[in-house]
């Protein structure tokens, strides 16, 4: 009994623990600048506006959307040397996200968001050769003028169809930054003519962040909720949803991204607000499994040193692969009674782009930030590549607003981060750098143990399984006079007399001894 609420009080305090320090900021020891930039572009020709997503695609090739008012631009930009290949213009759209399909030996582009003056949602394939519309679809929503429609992001199932998530009905429109007032979304989508098969939406939520498939097939995505916690929500590819779980503690988090790993490990991230006079904000992220089980949520701030009263950390990207979690987002000051300079790092008012690297059990690996010619520079979205990553950031470089890309290989792309111990659990034989991941298996000892004094004492019997007396005193045999159980049954060592057969857990026992005895344990065999 004692040693259970010992370890009742010890659970106890370790949630006490968890509990105290749920909102304390985790800040980098080191954070280089500008390291291993292999190359950066900027692009200022025609209208500028805010970056909202990108990624590379199976050739290597950099997208970047970009929204403009009143309008969606696509860049696509070579890989190798960050030359622009193509641009386009949609107009009468808001671009909120891109993902590419391959198909016919072609990489192709889901562009997603709103179009018009309600802001339907709207969906359309790119030729990724030429950047020619191939289908755009509107998919409209009953509903006033003033709620208005939206397909955050895409992904391409399993089964080669499209899903997008997003929101129908809400309050505001032409932003991808969360919005309220309306109903989270789901949608299934032909890949072929842009055809809506099917629409889940959940009025428990307001909007669908992102979404996310794991290895059962089963689509999972984040949603918010007004003064509310975020939710995790599990539907089928036909539509059905099979629960919502909200995740406690998560009110003050702003959501934006949501990613998955090889092992159906879930990692979202956002940013959460706290006191101060610049309102200050640090990166969130949250690990949890796919019933939504949170393992731990972490906050980081502060890459280059300024006061936790002012710097705002945003994230608006996650992705994880076997080097670790990449967070992804800006870091910068916007309060006019604050400005520090902490060499070698720039003002803390001028916005830098900040990509932290964690391992799996929130550790921090690296931590960069990135600028455009020594001016604000906020990281919208990243992805990852062999040994690095692409960022697309907004920058006033050369301009306001401006469109910036970079590309960073920051270590050997044959490291691969995870235990390399092979008597751990999770031992990962193709693992090249510990993560410090390693799991385990804990060992109890079984019974308990007390000290007896010489002659007659009484013993409990706990072990886990029943044994044969002779096997269990064994190691004391040569002590033991006698030992009885409640029915007056005797084991006598010295006359090699068994008359108790097997000790049963939960019985206690008498034993007279010639000598005292420390640590007597009956499990000890």
């Amino acid at each position: 009994m004692k040693k259970y609420l010992l370890n009742i009080i010890g659970l106890f305090s370790f949630l006490i623990s968890i509990n105290l320090d749920v909102n304390a900021q985790i800040i980098p020891d080191f954070t280089a600048h500008n390291e291993n930039i292999v190359w950066e572009s900027v692009f200022t020709d025609g209208s500028p506006g805010k970056v909202n997503r990108g990624i590379v695609d199976s050739d290597g090739n950099a997208i970047v959307l970009f929204m403009p008012e009143n309008q969606s631009r696509i860049h696509k930009i070579n890989g190798v040397s960050g030359d622009l290949i193509w641009s386009i213009n949609i107009n009468n759209t808001v671009g909120f996200g891109v993902t590419e399909i391959y198909e016919n030996s072609r990489c192709d582009y889901i562009i997603s968001g709103g179009i018009g003056s309600t802001q339907e949602r709207w969906v359309s394939r790119i030729n990724g050769d030429n950047g020619e519309t191939i289908w755009s679809q509107t998919y409209n929503s009953s509903g006033s003028s003033w709620m208005y429609d939206g397909v955050r992001m895409t992904i391409i199932g399993s089964d080669g169809f499209i899903y997008g998530a997003g929101f129908i009905g809400a309050d505001e429109p032409g932003t991808i930054f969360v919005v309220y007032g309306g109903s989270a979304m789901l949608m299934k989508i032909d890949p072929a003519t842009g055809n809506e098969i099917w629409t889940h939406t959940n009025t428990e939520v307001e909007y669908a962040l992102s979404v996310v498939q794991a290895s059962d097939d089963y689509l999972y995505y984040v949603s918010a909720l007004y003064d509310g916690n975020l939710s995790l929500s599990k539907v089928n590819t036909n539509g059905e949803q099979q629960w919502i779980n909200f995740i406690q503690n998560t009110e003050d988090v702003i959501p934006s991204d949501l990613t998955i790993d090889n092992s159906d490990i879930l990692y979202f991230g956002g940013h959460t607000g706290r006191s101060g006079a610049g309102y200050p904000y640090d990166f969130t992220c949250i690990k949890m499994d796919t019933e939504a089980n949170v393992d731990w949520i972490y906050h980081y701030a502060n890459p280059r040193g300024y006061s936790l009263n002012y710097i705002r950390n945003e994230l608006f990207g996650i992705k994880v692969n076997n080097q670790g979690v990449f967070l992804f987002g800006g870091s910068g000051d916007e309060s006019n009674s604050y400005s520090e300079t902490n060499p070698p790092y720039l003002s803390s008012d001028i916005w830098n782009g900040w990509v932290l690297q964690i391992n799996p059990l929130g550790d921090i690996i690296r931590s960069d930030i990135y600028s455009h010619a020594g001016v604000n520079t906020a990281t919208e979205y990243g992805v990852l590549i062999n040994g690095g990553y692409v960022i697309f950031n907004d920058t006033d470089a050369f301009g306001d607003t401006e469109v910036g890309v970079m590309k960073i290989i920051n270590s050997n792309i044959n490291e691969v981060f995870g235990c390399t111990d092979g008597s751990a659990l999770n031992f990962n034989s193709l693992a090249t750098n510990d993560d410090g991941s390693c799991e385990y298996e804990t060992q109890f000892e079984e019974g308990i143990s007390v000290n007896l004094s010489v002659g007659w004492n009484m013993v409990g019997f706990s072990c886990e399984n029943n044994i044969n007396a002779s096997l269990a005193i064994a190691p004391y045999e040569d002590n033991l006079i006698i030992m009885k159980n409640n029915l007056g049954s005797a084991y006598l060592p010295d006359w090699n007399f068994n008359g108790i057969g097997d000790l049963e857990r939960g019985f206690g026992y008498q034993l007279k001894i010639y000598d005292s005895i420390i640590d007597f344990n009956l499990c000890n065999y």
